[in-house]
């Protein structure tokens, strides 16, 4: 008895312990730590503490500082995708009492779910460190729906709809004046953002600015119509509509979209306006003017709707699908599919593109095989038989090893010599930069490669104003090796932000690795900046001028609009081009790199040429044209866009690094969106791909105009919606030029060949047509049905071995408006 009370006090007293020193000692070093530093830290992030992956999140920093003068850093570690620790330094200085409150943009790589910040002091001893975890949504991809209105009960159905099929989930942040952003940065975690029901002009003219980049930058911008549509667009007006404002009325809206069963398909009255966007292009027609409306605003979007958000409100509600079909007019179908798998389609979705287009360097550091060849020769037949004759016939043999020795060394040292300029002794940096000088600021992007020949921690320094983010490979690659971050790790990248520089310390790197980042700046625009045009582009023909506003001469120009490609070689500084006589032609949009290659040249070589610095110019320039058409450049039919090279690297006042010693070589490519005129004598000239065309049948790519024509092809069934607001008077179908599909290096590219129908409303069968470039409007007549849509069927013949797909026509229409 006396031996188990014994045990059960000695449990006892090991409990007491344990307690006593275990689980008040991690709470009492916590809340010591906090005690005894000299500062206390608040931290929040992004919309009421959310973040999403793969984007930037806006970190607030609150410190107090209640003690004497501090000075040190705050410091911010994340995992990029690639799960490897990547830190940010920012320099912190605080007077005694001093209160701090700042904001910062972190950028998260995929599936980021916590960040650890904290301050250290002059000596690198960690004050206060706090863990916030993110909550990053893994099992369903959400899409961020930002919203500004001042009735968000109403617009509350936004919240957590289901697309496609629920592998995408929306979720709705509101805002307000006070909560909207003062950084377009402060947007990147949003895919949406709606203005219904709320003066954009209560924005300050930051947080407009912040809004009005971001949109630019890519970002999609939805505006109500109603009571309240010149509320809705505020300073947004008079750069995207067209005068005069017409007031509401009550109209028929129908937002379409699959119905299931016990769902109600629905048609309600509501009040719209017919908004009329420049260079509009309609997505959603109605049955007295378009519905749903859009057009480019730079690299984003900007779209219309006739009706307020809070009209449809019922409307989505008994009917899911009607909200997701309108979800998925004003962001585009290829978006929403690459939302719902952003793990492959996001930032470093684009790793391996950029690698290519950075991952080269100066061809003239290549070694001279030749020159190596001839010296090893010779080397051979001089201590060979060229020494041993010599010496025999001198008759001193005993002196042919020392020969031999001096000749090694001799040649060696010829080696090494010629191997001078080929060998690097410090980190390099290869870069390409594209400058868009479309609208009233100029943009600059650079892809940057930074290497080191040695396995040595290095650094390398930055001009100030540059936004730099790392760009590194998701972490699917290597899913066997990797690791979970938990901020015990060593960085692997810091950036160290300095008042004159952005200094980029990197370790535990392989010699040679790729290291990839991307920088991005907006500048003033200058008179000595861009490129002017006056374009017309009607009935298939492309006529106007353009002028060469920079200092030195562009090459390799071209205008692109939508698979028509004007070619117009070297610009030379301040001079005028007539764009009469220059050579045209139609390119396949859904290959990229062909286009490229018509526009540098790339096309005219048959085989690799390394020796040929044109040959290398050429391809690194393809590589760089190629990537940026296939961020969407050039699909626009009411713009222009012109791309063209510098022929002026960036050096000086225009260099990107701090300093000047660093080893650099790269190029830039300029681009500019111009407008175009489409209208001759009353007359408007249209594409019938302004508005995604309707698939009934078949396999059919709207985004690139093409069908699949493999062995089990079968036949695509497309519903062109024509414009209900013109009188048409004939169609165009323009088709593939020989350059591209007769061209041997293009084997996989063919134009549709086989048999085309109409689909015949007058008597309700296809009736087959002669394939031919242009039909009138006699011709079409029963071909259209009374809201202008025009069904056609696609029934291909197999293509060669080497392709599956072929290149439909583009239709355009010409017509007068009613």
């Amino acid at each position: 008895m006396q031996k188990k009370r014994g045990i059960q006090f000695f449990f006892a007293i090991l409990i007491g312990w344990m307690a006593l020193f275990c689980l008040p000692a991690g709470y009492a070093y916590a809340s010591q730590k906090e005690a005894d530093a000299p500062l206390s830290m608040d931290v929040s992030y992004g919309f009421d503490n959310t973040a999403k992956s793969d984007r930037y999140l806006r970190v607030t920093v609150l410190l107090n500082n209640d003690t004497a003068p501090f000075e040190g850093t705050l410091e911010f570690l994340t995992a990029q995708s690639s799960l490897e620790a990547y830190q940010y330094s920012y320099p912190l200085s605080l007077a005694a009492g001093e209160k701090f409150e700042q904001e910062y943009y972190i950028p998260l790589g995929v599936r980021a779910d916590q960040m650890f910040v904290s301050v250290q002091d002059v000596n690198g001893k960690t004050i206060i460190r706090k863990r916030l975890k993110l909550g990053s949504e893994e099992d369903v991809a959400e899409s961020y729906i930002g919203i500004l209105t001042d009735t968000p009960e109403a617009l509350s159905y936004l919240d957590g709809a289901g697309i496609r099929y629920g592998t995408l989930r929306t979720r709705a942040v509101f805002l307000d004046a006070e909560q909207a952003p003062d950084d377009r940065l402060g947007y990147d975690p949003l895919d949406l953002v709606i203005v219904s029901g709320f003066d954009l002009d209560s924005l300050s003219d930051v947080q407009y600015e912040a809004l009005r980049r971001w949109v630019e930058d890519g970002g999609t911008i939805l505006f109500g119509g109603g009571v309240d549509c010149a509320r809705n667009y505020g300073r947004f007006a008079e750069k995207v509509l067209e005068p005069p404002y017409l007031d509401a009325v009550t109209v028929p809206v129908s937002l379409g979209g699959e119905t299931a069963p016990g769902e109600q398909t629905g048609e309600i009255q509501a009040e719209c306006v017919d908004v009329n966007l420049k260079n509009g292009s309609t997505l959603l027609a109605g049955e007295v003017f378009p519905l749903l409306s859009h057009t480019n605003c730079k690299q984003g979007r900007i779209v219309a709707a006739a009706f307020s958000m809070d009209a449809i409100s019922d409307l989505c509600l008994t009917n899911p699908s009607s909200f997701e079909k309108l979800y998925t007019l004003v962001l585009g179908s290829d978006t929403v599919d690459e939302l719902a798998q952003e793990d492959y389609y996001g930032y470093s979705g684009s790793y391996f593109s950029v690698q290519g287009l950075v991952n080269t360097g100066n061809a003239g550091r290549l070694p001279k095989v030749a020159a190596y060849t001839v010296i090893v020769v010779v080397y051979l037949l001089l201590i060979g038989p060229g020494i041993y004759f010599y010496l025999k016939k001198r008759e001193i043999y005993r002196y042919y090893l020392p020969a031999v020795t001096l000749g090694a060394f001799l040649f060696t040292g010829i080696i090494y010599a010629l191997g001078v300029k080929t060998r690097f002794r410090e980190p390099f940096v290869t870069y390409a930069s594209i400058l868009d000088t479309s609208g009233e600021e100029a943009e600059e992007a650079t892809y940057m490669n930074i290497r080191s020949p040695y396995n040595k921690p290095y650094s390398v320094s930055l001009k100030p104003g540059y936004e730099v983010r790392p760009m590194t490979r998701s972490y699917y690659y290597d899913a066997v090796s990797a690791v979970r971050f938990t901020g015990e790790e060593e960085y692997h990248t810091n950036f160290v932000y300095q008042p004159e520089r952005v200094e980029i310390k990197m370790r535990d790197t392989v010699a040679f690795s790729p290291n990839l980042f991307t920088l991005r700046r907006e500048l003033e625009k200058t008179d000595a900046m861009g490129v002017q045009g006056n374009i017309s582009y009607f009935d298939g023909v492309v006529s106007g001028t353009v002028k060469n506003c920079f200092e030195e001469p562009l090459e390799n120009a071209a205008l692109l609009i939508n698979g028509k490609a004007v070619l117009l070689g070297r610009l030379e500084p301040g001079k005028t081009v007539s764009l009469d006589g220059k050579e045209s032609c139609d390119y396949p949009v859904s290959y990229s790199y062909a286009a490229a290659q018509m526009v540098t040249g790339a096309d005219q070589y048959e085989k690799a040429e390394i020796e040929d610095s044109d040959y290398l110019k050429a391809q690194e320039r393809t590589r760089l044209l190629s990537f940026y058409l296939d961020s969407g450049a050039g699909r626009n039919p009411s713009e222009a866009c012109l791309v063209a090279f510098s022929t002026r690297k960036l050096q000086g006042e225009e260099d990107f690094l701090a300093d000047a010693s660093t080893l650099r070589e790269g190029f830039c490519m300029v681009t500019e969106s111009i407008p175009l005129n489409r209208e001759k004598d009353g007359k408007l000239y249209r594409s019938a791909l302004e508005e995604d065309p309707t698939v009934l049948a078949g396999n059919y790519e709207a985004a690139y105009n093409t069908m699949y024509s493999g062995e089990t092809a079968e036949a695509a069934t497309v519903e062109y919606s024509l414009g209900s607001d013109l009188v048409i008077e004939k169609l165009t179908f323009e088709t593939l030029s020989p350059r591209f599909s007769e061209n041997p290096l293009y084997p996989y590219m063919s134009s549709f060949s086989g048999s085309m129908y109409f689909y015949n409303y007058e008597t309700g069968r296809n009736d087959r047509i002669e394939l031919k470039s242009e039909y009138s409007a006699k011709e079409l007549s029963p071909y259209l049905s009374p809201s202008n849509t025009l069904t056609v069927k696609y029934v291909p013949e197999q293509t060669g071995e080497y392709g599956w797909e072929s290149q439909l026509p583009r239709i355009y229409v010409v017509g007068r408006r009613e």
